[in-house]
């Protein structure tokens, strides 16, 4: 009886495992074959987010964007992406502003 509950366990480990691998995320997007790749405009929220001189950055330049209720809608969309929609919120002088800072904190 013991053998039978083993081989249940395994195979319940074997297949949570399997699950597991698919649920794991993908490299980390600021990291190719060892260099930083910068931040701009174009880069996910949730990526410059990701790095907390990145997520300081979008809190000081863009006040309650990261506390909007809906963050988690837009948060793996660019801010190039999400300016048309934001109803005139991100202006250009903002976006140009947290582009100057994305691009300190990437070395340019």
């Amino acid at each position: 009886m013991l053998k039978m509950y083993r081989g249940r366990a395994a195979v319940r480990v074997m297949l949570g495992s399997l699950w597991l691998v698919g649920c794991t995320p993908p490299a980390h997007p600021l990291v190719a074959g060892g260099a930083r790749v910068a931040f701009s405009l174009d880069t996910p929220v949730e990526v410059i987010a990701a790095d907390p001189r990145g997520k300081a950055i979008l809190d000081r330049d863009l006040p309650g964007l990261m506390s909007n209720p809906h963050y988690l809608l837009f948060s793996d969309m660019s801010l190039t992406q999400i300016a048309p929609m934001s109803g005139g919120r991100l202006t250009e002088v903002k976006l140009a502003k947290v582009q100057r800072d994305l691009a300190e904190l990437s070395g340019r």
